[in-house]
């Protein structure tokens, strides 16, 4: 009779088990990291066209706009950025974007798992041929379902200049 080498049922059904118990308390880490991962990306996102516009009325010396729009083709009177936006040249000032101007960019919805909000009394974010951003600072939070704790910001202020941050106030996902 041969010796044959190999694993029986048993050694097998134990290695199973300690592979399932240690990934039942990996999956947790790896949920979390995937939530982190989104909301930077998406953060990122934003922050890089909020660069180009300022970088556009910079160069172009004109005002460019850059709003919520889900449907790619106007302004939603809204501040809910997880919708997509726009970014677009306003050359008569009415923060429109008229049949005559152009339409610099257009950005899709963020992932679904990403709540992005800010102020209802800023909606629009317009930076002259200058690089500033009149108007009151502007945070633009970013929320999950995990709640506030692990909200994080952009926060665009007067001079035009984004700085990412945790959000200001405490209560920013409800």
């Amino acid at each position: 009779m041969k010796n044959i080498k190999g694993f029986s049922l048993i050694e097998l059904m134990i290695t199973l088990t300690i592979i399932s118990i240690v990934l039942s308390y990996a999956m947790p880490s790896f949920y979390q990291l995937k939530l982190n991962k989104l909301m930077e990306n998406e953060r990122n996102r934003l922050t890089v066209s909020l660069n180009f516009a300022r970088n556009y009325a910079v160069n172009s010396q004109q005002h460019v706009i850059i709003c919520p729009s889900s449907s790619g083709s106007s302004c939603d009177n809204e501040s809910k950025w997880f919708g997509g936006w726009i970014i677009f040249l306003d050359s008569n000032k009415n923060r429109k974007l008229d049949s005559d101007e152009l339409l610099l960019q257009h950005e899709n919805a963020m992932k679904n798992e990403i709540i992005a909000t800010s102020s209802q009394y800023r909606q629009k974010i317009r930076y002259n041929g200058m690089g500033f951003s009149p108007g009151t600072n502007l945070s633009i939070n970013f929320c999950d379902d995990r709640g506030s704790e692990f909200a994080k910001s952009i926060i665009l202020n007067n001079a035009g200049r984004i700085k990412q941050s945790k959000p200001i106030s405490g209560n920013v996902c409800n």
